[in-house]
């Protein structure tokens, strides 16, 4: 009999991904949509298992799921309707779709990730300092 470990759960949120592996996915993500797919969730698993095949298996399914979740709390963060997401983004004529700023797939690599009552997501106001200084370092370049 398997127990729940939520120490472990913690490690794996606390993965470390890098801002290129966030960018890159929605990259293939938006490649695929403008092939006429419908890319979604279980797409986006899949190109991450695709992408991490070297290792231990442990460490390949930690990265994918730690990615994932960290897609899934930039999400919930869209859904909220925070006043601050729209100056990183903009909708487009298509439904669904949004430009977004580079700097906010930065924050979503960086920005650690709360769990209450089994529940994940991003708190905002760390969520945004990360992208307003992601921006900051792109204008000093």
């Amino acid at each position: 009999m398997t127990t729940f470990d939520p120490d472990a759960m913690d490690r794996i949120y606390a993965t470390k991904v890098k801002p290129k592996e966030i960018l890159s996915l929605v990259q293939e993500m938006t490649r695929l949509h403008d092939e006429g797919e419908k890319p979604d969730f279980y797409s986006a698993v899949f190109i991450l298992s695709q992408r991490n095949k070297r290792g231990k298996i442990s460490t390949r399914v930690n990265k994918t799921f730690a990615i994932t979740e960290r897609m899934l709390c930039l999400a919930r963060l869209i859904e909220k309707k925070d006043e601050r997401m729209r100056g990183w983004t903009m909708d487009t004529i298509e439904e669904g779709c949004m430009l977004t700023n580079t700097a906010v797939f930065t924050a979503t690599a960086l920005c650690s990730i709360k769990r209450v009552d089994n529940q994940t997501s991003f708190d905002a106001d760390e969520f945004f300092d990360i992208v307003l200084r992601e921006c900051e370092a792109e204008g000093k370049s």
